[in-house]
C-alpha cells in the first residue's frame, strides 16, 4: 500500500479533477464531516471589512462571501467584480465531483453603481454582480465564472449543515 506522501503526490501529478475525486472521496470516507478546507481550496480567502472574505477566481476576476466557507443548504451571497472592460453579464457554473450542479437562488444580476458592494467596503475595481448560491450537499465544489475574457475557478470546501 502506497505511503500517504505517494498518494498526494499522485493526485497532485494527475491534475485538479483527480484531485477534485480524491478530496471528495476522503470527505465521503469520513461519513461527511466538515473537514479543513486546505486540502480542497485553491488559495486562502482574505477578510474584508465586517464579515466578509475575499477570493481571487482569475486575473481581475474576485468574488466576497458574505459568509465562509459556505455551508450546505445554506443561501449565500456573493459578490463578483471583474476588471476591465467586460460585458454585463457573468457566466457563472458550479459543480462536484459526481457532477451535481449547484443552485443559483438568485443572479448573476448586475450592480447598479450606486449600490456597489451593498455597504461593503471592497477595495476592487470593475463591474459588479450579485448572486445567492446554494451548494446542496458538503464536499468539494469547482464555481466558474466568466465575464468577457475574464475567466476564474475557484476550488472549495462547502461545510456540512
Amino acid at each position: 500500500m502506497p505511503s500517504p506522501q505517494a498518494r498526494r503526490a499522485a493526485l497532485l501529478s494527475a491534475g485538479p479533477l483527480a484531485l477534485l475525486l480524491g478530496v471528495t472521496a476522503l470527505a465521503l470516507a469520513a461519513g461527511g464531516r466538515a473537514g479543513p478546507s486546505a486540502p480542497c481550496s485553491g488559495e486562502e480567502p482574505r477578510d474584508l471589512p465586517g464579515e466578509a472574505v475575499e477570493l481571487t477566481a482569475g486575473d481581475g476576476l474576485w468574488s466576497a462571501w458574505i459568509a465562509y466557507p459556505p455551508v450546505a443548504r445554506q443561501v449565500v451571497t456573493v459578490l463578483w467584480r471583474a476588471e476591465g472592460s467586460v460585458p454585463p453579464e457573468l457566466a457563472l457554473a458550479g459543480v462536484d465531483a459526481q457532477g451535481r450542479r449547484l443552485a443559483v437562488e438568485f443572479g448573476p444580476s448586475p450592480v447598479l453603481p450606486q449600490l456597489r458592494g451593498g455597504g461593503l467596503r471592497w477595495p476592487r475595481p470593475g463591474r459588479e454582480w450579485g448572486t445567492r448560491l446554494v451548494f446542496p450537499h458538503a464536499g468539494c465544489w469547482l464555481v466558474e465564472a466568466e465575464a468577457g475574457e475574464r475567466r476564474g475557478r475557484l476550488l472549495l470546501w462547502v461545510r456540512g449543515a
